[in-house]
């Protein structure tokens, strides 16, 4: 399938947080949240650019923490903050599918991100959807409660107009400015990912979410080794 522009969502005001989010380090050594966020979407073998969009007050500061090919696109100056904004401009430049990810979710995984592509290009193809639907313009996750997690998903070259039509009425909500029957819902398999960090608080459950993670992998891999230990000892037993 066509190659995907990764796009770091980083425009919000983190009014909550009390400074900016993007620049946000957790005690795990993955650099900040921006660089958390690249690392991800560079890894993904589908993604062939990577690019922040971000509002004009940050991007002097953003802009010196970028690696080298990473792009910034610069909000038009609005009094509300959206990733409309962002997403609009990335189509703009770049006429192809668009990779959001919001730069505030600590936990979120590379999986989740192999996910959301596989469950795009199948939906692309038409695999598993009514033949009458045309193909969708967004593919997002949604949560058992119907909530749509539509700052990790994929908008297509086609959805363009319908954001273009939302920013000139005036509408910034990214959910509804594209028509629900075009757009492709994947059920959250796993919550953790979408762990939002909007307060000082929510950074504090995310590191002690972290540390229990890599507590459980340390545990994980020292039973690995007992096991394969235990294999020797059976083997030169037997010889």
């Amino acid at each position: 399938m066509d190659a995907l522009t990764g796009l770091i969502l980083a425009g919000g005001r983190s009014r909550r947080f009390g400074s900016d989010k993007s620049r946000f380090e957790l005690p795990d050594g993955r650099g900040d949240m921006l660089q958390r966020g690249l690392a991800l979407l560079s890894a993904l073998p589908r993604v062939s650019r990577v690019a922040v969009s971000c509002r004009e007050d940050q991007a002097e500061a953003i802009a010196r923490r970028l690696p080298q090919g990473v792009e910034l696109l610069i909000d038009p100056q609005h009094e509300s903050s959206s990733p409309l904004f962002g997403v609009t401009a990335a189509l703009r430049r770049w006429p192809g599918p668009v990779l959001l990810l919001s730069c505030d979710l600590p936990l979120m995984e590379a999986g989740t991100l192999r996910q959301l592509c596989d469950a795009r290009d199948m939906a692309r193809r038409g695999m598993g959807l009514p033949a009458a639907l045309l193909p969708p313009l967004r593919t997002s996750f949604v949560h058992a409660d119907g909530t749509v997690e539509t700052l990790v998903s994929i908008c297509e070259a086609e959805s363009l107009p319908f954001l273009e039509a939302a920013l000139t009425a005036g509408r910034l909500g990214l959910y509804a400015a594209i028509p629900a029957d075009r757009q492709h819902l994947i059920p959250v398999r796993d919550s953790l990912p979408f762990f939002n960090m909007n307060t000082p608080q929510d950074a504090q459950r995310a590191a002690s979410l972290l540390q229990d993670a890599q507590r459980a992998a340390s545990l994980l891999q020292d039973a690995q080794r007992a096991a394969s230990l235990l294999q020797d000892a059976q083997r030169e037993e037997l010889l």
